[in-house]
């Protein structure tokens, strides 16, 4: 038995959704953090990645778990992702930064990138399989 199984009582492996949803929040938390230290904590784009960032982990679970919010909240839960994700490179890219945080956001946002991409199967196989 998961200790996430409250979370997510309809998954197979309740564990592996936590997993995945925290690593999507840890990728966003991770650009929001260098974007805020490229543009600075009072920087529109970071209370814009902070903001999103909060917003897409409450979706998420939502959407993923029984009763919740439907295909329409993942398709903006989607854009919001996405939005995030060019908002942040736009950030970083947009101003002067040393190379190591240039490459730790391009790391973070391959991450991110590829995060979103699984999350399409998987909304589909909470939303459309069921």
């Amino acid at each position: 038995m998961s200790p996430f199984d409250w979370l997510f009582p309809t998954w197979s492996d309740p564990l592996a959704i936590a997993v995945f949803v925290g690593l999507r929040v840890l990728a966003n938390s991770s650009l929001t953090l260098l974007v805020a230290r490229v543009a600075g904590s009072a920087a529109v784009a970071t209370k814009i990645l902070a903001g999103g960032t909060a917003l897409s982990a409450v979706v998420t679970v939502s959407v993923l778990r029984p009763g919740g919010l439907g295909l329409t909240a993942s398709y903006v839960e989607l854009l919001v992702q996405v939005g995030l994700l060019v908002i942040a490179g736009y950030a970083v890219y947009s101003r002067p930064t040393d190379r190591r945080t240039g490459l730790a956001t391009a790391l973070v946002l391959v991450v991110a990138a590829l995060l979103t991409l699984a999350t399409v199967p998987l909304y589909g196989e909470a939303l459309v399989a069921p």
